[in-house]
């Protein structure tokens, strides 16, 4: 069973990717900061982050640098409000980028695409 981390400040939209990935046999985890992100990544075995840009305290872009330098292994879909060319000059280099506005079904596309 593949693993994803949603690291989502928001929690309706946090919990309704919870359920439709878990709807589709995903195990997820879920935060709401980059601090617990990062801790979550070092005990357990993720295979996606999705991952917001705009957070309170640490912001998405700033978890990304860390990740690439850390966690490089781990596989990135950013999800955020920003329109996609925007989330491509703020965390260069993810697997894929995502817009909020474009509807759940083109998130789990993408999701499924990078997955395999």
């Amino acid at each position: 069973m593949k693993s994803i981390l949603v690291v989502e400040d928001e929690v309706k939209i946090r919990k309704m990717y919870k359920k439709l990935l878990t709807e589709e046999g995903f195990k997820v985890l879920e935060t709401s900061n980059a601090v617990d992100a990062y801790e979550i990544l070092g005990k357990k075995k993720v295979d996606l982050v999705v991952l917001d840009i705009r957070m309170p305290e640490i912001e998405g872009n700033v978890l990304y640098q860390i990740l690439n330098l850390f966690h490089k292994k781990n596989k990135v879909l950013v999800a955020s409000v920003y329109p996609v060319e925007v989330q491509k000059r703020l965390i260069p280099d993810a697997a894929d980028y995502y817009d909020k506005s474009h509807g759940l079904a083109l998130l789990l596309e993408k999701i499924k695409k990078i997955l395999g």
